[in-house]
């Protein structure tokens, strides 16, 4: 059971991570503060395989990339609709989060739900990202009319 410390740390680690990504939408990312939310190795994983990379310049300036994606294709906002946490030993968890998109298309609002799996490194006592799951993003961006 997630003691109600952690489960605020982790719940406040997701609202920051959501703030800093809408300023990415906004074109006012920081690169370097969102580059702190993830550890110095990181493990990824989608329908479409799994990868590896490090947290270094060239994945800031990906980062930045998908940022302008996200803009290009009429990102609006992200909001975090929720965070489960399964937890794993004493300094790891899983944190199960449901995000809500909305895309902003032909002068329609088009909101997506989807979630996403990340793990979690409890270091001194505050929450990196270490990996995460996702699901099919451009199966889903393309079924609702976005790409």
């Amino acid at each position: 059971m997630v003691d109600s410390v952690t489960r605020k740390t982790i719940e406040a680690f997701f609202a920051a991570y959501e703030n800093q990504f809408n300023a990415a939408l906004k074109n006012k990312a920081d690169l370097g503060r969102i580059s702190e939310f993830y550890s110095e190795a990181f493990i990824a994983s989608n329908p479409a395989g799994v990868m590896t990379g490090e947290n270094n310049d060239a994945f800031r300036t990906n980062m930045g990339e998908g940022y302008e994606y996200y803009r290009s294709i009429g990102t609006a906002r992200m909001k975090c609709d929720g965070v489960e946490i399964t937890e794993l030993g004493d300094s790891h968890a899983v944190a199960h989060v449901m995000w809500q998109a909305l895309y902003l298309k032909n002068g329609e609002e088009i909101l997506i739900p989807f979630e996403n799996h990340y793990f979690l490194h409890m270091k001194d006592n505050s929450p990196v990202i270490f990996g995460w799951v996702s699901g099919d993003e451009s199966a889903l961006l393309e079924e609702k009319g976005i790409i």
